[in-house]
């Protein structure tokens, strides 16, 4: 059971920079973006339009996980060592010293590209569906405010989240995981859309969505859990 959980100290420094920056910046994005709509009571209407709910998704998942990108590549880089008889790495902080010993500052910007891409378009999906899907039950009476309509607006989130980004997860594991040469070049692929199209054109369309379901199964209760636990702290902090 343990081996289940390799890994799991890069992945909550990672969850805990890239996680935090895309939902806490998601309303103060939103909320500028539709400025133009304040009242006359210099309040913000009850329902926005979803396309600024989208484009704000959009920008809040782009800024955090370029802000994020090195604790993302020292997460899949420690991931893809675990698979190794004899790993490189004795921890996260020695993951990130060899990097840049080795391959320079910058490198841990590597990947950055796919990266952005991935978060861009999860952001998008997740944050603006659930937004929309919980004014549209409550304005349709499907939901009371509470519990219920919290975990159905996030589950239907977390599913849209992991359509949008799961072909972004292949190309970003597979740029961040690939070998590079002595200097720190990589080997197999040089770019996000070079890497894209080379999956495409030799194992196929459907092969971006492998992993699907145990990527769906990681998303959708993360997803639920923290939209569940961001309304509790809203109803008791405001």
């Amino acid at each position: 059971p343990r081996a289940l959980f390799k890994g799991l100290t890069p992945a909550l420094v990672r969850q805990s920079t890239y996680g935090s920056l895309r939902y806490g910046i998601y309303a103060p994005i939103r909320d500028a973006l539709c400025a133009d709509l304040v009242t006359s009571d210099k309040s913000l209407p009850a329902q926005l339009p979803l396309e600024r709910k989208v484009l704000a998704g959009a920008v809040t998942g782009a800024l955090a996980s370029a802000i994020a990108n090195p604790t993302d590549l020292v997460k899949v880089r420690m991931q893809t060592d675990g698979m190794l008889e004899r790993g490189r790495y004795r921890g996260v902080l020695d993951c990130f010293s060899q990097i840049v010993r080795s391959e320079g500052l910058l490198a841990l910007w590597t990947g950055v590209g796919p990266t952005m891409g991935r978060a861009t378009s999860l952001a998008a999906a997740e944050l603006a569906t659930y937004d929309e899907l919980k004014w549209r039950f409550l304005a349709s009476g499907a939901f009371q405010e509470g519990l219920s309509l919290h975990i159905a607006a996030s589950f239907i989130s977390g599913f849209a989240a992991t359509i949008a980004s799961s072909p972004f997860d292949v190309v970003k594991s597979r740029i961040m995981g690939q070998p590079v040469d002595p200097s720190g070049k990589p080997l197999l692929y040089h770019g996000t859309f070079q890497c894209l199209f080379k999956i495409m054109k030799t194992e196929g369309l459907t092969v971006l969505y492998r992993g699907f379901w145990p990527n769906f199964g990681r998303v959708v209760p993360r997803v639920i859990t923290i939209f569940v636990v961001l309304e509790k702290l809203k109803a008791s902090f405001g």
